[in-house]
C-alpha cells in the first residue's frame, strides 16, 4: 500500500512540473498571437515620443545587403532598433566588426543586447539604415537555454544536421568527441553513448547544455557567432579556457553577450556599450592591464590601417607598439622632454 501511494505521489509530482511546463508554453504562445495581431496591417510604427527622431520608421524601409564572401562584414550604418510593436530601444547603430575581431556586447537589461541579433538574424525587420551581413547559413546564435532536440547525443551535438549531413561533410564521431573534449565534457560519452536516447533537457544540467551548444559551434565552423550568455552556468576557468581555444585556433568572430566583462575581455578586441536610454557606443578595449599583448596589437593594427585618425599613446609598452607610430615623446621627469622620430627600420611600418 506505502509503495502504491509513494508510485501516486511521484506521478502527481510529475503531472504538476508538466502542467507547469504546458502553461509556460501557452503563455508563450499566446503572447506571439497578442503581438502579431497588435502590429498594424499597413507596416507603420505607432508614434515614437522621441525629438531626435525625425523620419518616419517603417518596417522593411532599411536595405540589407550580403557581404563580400572574401571580406566578412557585420557592419550597421544608422541603423534604429525597433521592436515590431513600434517600440524605439536604440535610436541608431553604427559599428562596423570584419572578420576575425571580437566585441563584448553590455548594457542593462531591456536595452537591445538580445533584439540586435533578431536584426542581424532576419528575425525582425529594419526601420532604417543599412545592414551588410553574412548569410544566415555563416551565423551561429547560441542562447543562455540552449535547445535540446529529440534524438541522440550524437544529434545534439550536429543540430540541426542529421547524420547523413555529418558522414556528407567528412566528420565522425571521433571529430564529436575532440569537440567535446575541448568543452571538457567528453565523459558525456561514456555515461550516454553516441546513440542514447533520452529527454536530453532534463538529463543534462544547464552547463552541460551550454558546452554542448558551444560543440555544435565547433562543428558547424561558423563565419560569426553569436553567444548569448551562453556560458552564464560553466565555471569561469573552463569558460576562459573554451574563450581562450576559440580566440587562437577558431576562424570565427565571436559577438558575446555577458556579464563577466572583466574575465573575457582579454579574449576581445572591442565593446559594444548599450546605455538603457537610446543611446550605444562602439569602442576598442585599450585596458593595458587586462588585453594581452597580441590582442592590443591587433586593436592598433586596425586602427592604423582602417581608421582616419591619429593617435597619443601612453604606454609602457613601447616596444610592443612602436610599429604602429611614427614619434615617440620622452619626458626624463627632471623637467625636460624629446620629440623625435622612431627611426628603427625593423619597427616602423612605411
Amino acid at each position: 500500500m506505502m509503495v502504491k501511494l509513494a508510485e501516486s505521489i511521484g506521478r502527481l509530482v510529475m503531472a504538476g512540473r508538466n502542467f507547469t511546463r504546458l502553461a509556460a508554453y501557452t503563455t508563450r504562445v499566446n503572447q506571439l498571437i497578442n503581438t502579431i495581431e497588435n502590429i498594424p496591417n499597413n507596416n507603420t510604427l505607432k508614434p515614437i515620443t522621441c525629438e531626435e527622431i525625425s523620419r518616419p520608421l517603417i518596417a522593411g524601409s532599411g536595405v540589407v545587403q550580403i557581404c563580400d564572401p572574401k571580406n566578412p562584414t557585420v557592419q550597421f550604418c544608422d541603423v534604429p532598433l525597433c521592436t515590431p510593436s513600434g517600440d524605439l530601444l536604440v535610436q541608431s547603430i553604427n559599428f562596423t566588426l570584419r572578420m576575425g575581431q571580437n566585441v563584448i556586447i553590455t548594457g542593462p537589461n531591456g536595452s537591445g543586447k538580445s533584439s540586435l541579433f533578431r536584426l542581424l538574424g532576419g528575425l525582425w525587420p529594419l526601420y532604417g539604415g543599412r545592414l551588410i551581413k553574412p548569410p544566415n547559413s555563416k551565423l551561429f546564435y547560441i542562447p543562455q537555454r540552449p535547445y535540446m532536440t529529440i534524438g541522440t547525443f550524437r544529434d545534439q551535438i550536429i543540430y540541426p544536421d542529421t547524420c547523413d549531413d555529418m558522414y556528407r561533410k567528412g566528420i565522425l564521431d571521433s571529430n564529436l568527441l575532440e569537440y567535446l573534449r575541448i568543452v571538457q565534457i567528453e565523459y558525456l560519452v561514456e555515461r550516454e553513448s553516441w546513440d542514447s536516447v533520452q529527454d536530453w533537457h532534463d538529463v543534462l544540467s544547464g552547463g552541460e547544455k551550454q558546452r554542448v551548444a558551444l560543440a555544435r559551434l565547433l562543428y558547424h565552423k561558423p563565419l560569426f557567432a553569436i553567444l548569448d550568455e551562453c556560458t552564464s552556468a560553466v565555471s569561469i576557468d573552463v569558460e576562459q579556457s573554451i574563450y581562450e581555444y576559440l580566440l587562437n585556433s577558431v576562424q570565427c568572430s565571436l559577438l558575446s553577450v555577458t556579464h563577466r566583462v572583466k574575465q573575457l575581455q582579454q579574449f576581445h578586441h572591442f565593446v559594444l556599450e548599450f546605455d538603457g536610454c537610446g543611446g550605444m557606443a562602439f569602442k576598442p578595449l585599450l585596458d593595458e592591464d587586462s588585453v594581452s599583448i597580441d590582442v592590443e596589437q591587433s586593436i592598433y593594427e586596425y586602427l592604423l590601417n582602417s581608421v582616419q585618425c591619429s593617435l597619443l599613446s601612453v604606454t609602457h609598452r613601447v616596444k610592443q607598439l612602436q610599429q604602429f607610430h611614427h614619434f615617440v615623446l620622452e619626458f626624463d621627469g627632471c623637467g625636460g622632454m624629446a620629440f623625435k622620430p622612431l627611426l628603427d627600420e625593423d619597427s616602423v611600418v612605411l
